[in-house]
């Protein structure tokens, strides 16, 4: 069944043709030897010639078979032995993807030209594929002793496949294995935000006086197997591997932030191994502000005893560059008046009605960019 000629046969009962029998002939038998043990048969005469076909099926493995013929007269001769193999079995001891990208074993990739490698007995002597349920087949080009490689030299879109593997042996006999595998070569950009609670200045600035603000990510595909946060502060670097909680994405630091900048960038790999990366994201953590001086600008007494004789004082307060509101009470904080900035870190305020005579005290509180307030009194 396999190479004509090659006495190789995947029938568990062969059946043989015996020929140059003599008219006269009075026997002929069939003597067959297999594991060491020899059994004689009688042949059989059948319109067209002499045939054997053993009793029943034979097990896999080596037969030698010889005939010997006696005539009427006596005469005895012998055919000369003939060797034949019974193989009736074949397998596929594996089929695997080489390129597989992802978690090993999962076949998924993310190469468009997949490699696949069969591993099967040596006597195989043939091995195709194919993608499309049988429609095409490729035949694989064997490297080492029953190792079977292909590789698809087309694009091979996104998405999920079943790839089918024939094999065939020397003796004729054929088996099919099927593999499921996925290609999938994209990845959407992840992005990362810092959360709009912890936005505490300006909406979208990302100024937060949070010690430990919350970053909410997006993008973030449902089929990813690794997301990572990169942060990196005073030129030191630290990655955190996330896991997904409540259906969100998110990071918070474990470990509360000392003011200043951090830049974070969101890395993420799926299960086929594709690797993507957001934007990186720079927050500046400012939790603390401060009011450096306030004066009483017509003071008219002796310098900086905060008595005066207008009627309409005028206060200066000093702050830090990033604050951006600086209000002043002189009822305790019942009414409110917004002083101006005059320059860089400087903020005026004269009052607009009289003050009557006595001893006031002043209230001042100041906010900056990032949220943090700070009050002083006078």
């Amino acid at each position: 069944t396999g190479e004509r000629g090659d006495n190789l046969t995947n029938r568990p009962q062969p059946n043989f043709i015996l020929q140059h029998i003599d008219a006269d002939v009075a026997s002929v038998v069939v003597s067959v030897t297999h594991d060491g043990t020899t059994s004689v048969f009688d042949a059989s005469q059948e319109a067209g010639g002499w045939r054997f076909t053993p009793d029943r099926d034979w097990t896999d493995g080596s037969y030698t078979l010889s005939v010997t013929v006696t005539d009427k007269a006596g005469n005895v001769s012998q055919s000369t032995p003939l060797t034949v193999t019974v193989d009736t079995h074949i397998s596929i001891g594996k089929v695997e993807l080489i390129n597989d990208s992802g978690v090993v074993g999962d076949n998924m990739t993310n190469d468009i030209h997949p490699q696949f490698r069969v591993t099967v007995p040596e006597d195989v002597n043939s091995v195709r594929l194919s993608i499309d349920g049988g429609a095409t087949w490729v035949k694989a080009t064997q490297g080492a002793a029953g190792i079977w490689d292909y590789t698809w030299p087309d694009d091979v879109k996104d998405g999920k496949y079943t790839l089918q593997v024939e094999a065939t042996d020397k003796a004729g006999n054929t088996i099919t294995r099927m593999l499921e595998f996925t290609i999938d070569t994209t990845l959407t950009t992840p992005t990362i935000a810092l959360d709009h609670k912890d936005d505490s200045g300006i909406t979208g600035d990302n100024l937060t006086n949070a010690k430990k603000p919350g970053f909410i990510l997006g993008n973030i595909d449902v089929d990813a197997s690794r997301v990572v946060v990169q942060v990196t502060h005073d030129g030191k670097s630290e990655e955190v591997a996330l896991t997904k909680s409540g259906g969100q994405w998110s990071f918070t630091p474990t470990a509360p932030w000392g003011d200043g900048s951090y830049t974070l960038t969101v890395t993420v790999e799926d299960k086929a191994g594709n690797v993507s990366h957001s934007a990186p994201l720079t927050v500046t953590v400012d939790t603390q502000t401060a009011i450096n001086s306030i004066e009483l600008v017509n003071d008219t007494g002796i310098p900086d005893d905060n008595l005066t004789n207008a009627v309409r004082p005028h206060f200066r307060v000093t702050v830090p560059d990033d604050v951006n509101a600086v209000r002043l009470s002189i009822d305790g904080g019942k009414t409110w008046v917004d002083a101006k900035r005059t320059s860089a870190g400087v903020w005026d305020y004269s009052w607009l009605t009289d003050v009557t005579e006595g001893a006031h005290t002043l209230t001042v509180e100041a906010t900056d960019v990032a949220g943090n307030t700070v009050k002083e009194t006078m």
